[in-house]
């Protein structure tokens, strides 16, 4: 007598549902740490950029500038400005936007707060009260992050 060898029908199909099974369990929770994590990733992003202007505002000895471009409500990049004297008036002598990951937003959320944020030599101190901003998933706002910078000489802090 032979013997046939191979998988049945019967035990493919088993192999099949408990792989789909798996799948949708997995999937999601997937798709949701890797939008957690390029939240993060644009929150770092956008407070290291708040540290570079301050520090660059200290080296230079001049007044330098973040802001967001745009909505300061969905806002997907913001921008630096940097100006020649110690007050951050009239034009910039030079500016530089920098595009958030995608799929990333960030808000103002600071109602009192303007849209920038100005480092004023010698120190780089802040001229504005502690602005905070939220930085988001474009799709589920309910992964985000907040920057803060919490005073007068600009630490900046990721919840």
């Amino acid at each position: 007598m032979r013997r046939e060898q191979g998988f049945t029908l019967m035990e493919m199909l088993i192999v099949l549902v408990i792989l789909g099974i798996l799948l949708g369990i997995a999937v999601p929770n997937y798709l949701r740490w890797r939008a957690s994590m390029t939240v993060m990733q644009g929150a770092q992003q956008f407070a290291q950029a708040i540290s570079a202007t301050r520090t660059g505002a200290k080296r230079a000895n001049a007044c330098w500038r973040i802001r967001l471009k745009g909505d300061t409500s969905k806002a997907t990049e913001y921008e630096v400005q940097k100006f020649s004297g110690s007050s951050c008036t009239g034009t910039a002598a030079s500016s530089q936007s920098y595009l958030l990951p995608r799929g990333i937003l960030i808000e103002l959320k600071s109602a009192a707060s303007t849209n920038n944020v100005d480092f004023l030599p010698p120190y780089g101190t802040v001229d504005v009260g502690s602005p905070n901003y939220v930085v988001f998933w474009k799709t589920s706002s309910d992964v985000k992050r907040e920057v803060r910078i919490t005073n007068v000489l600009g630490k900046v802090i990721v919840k």
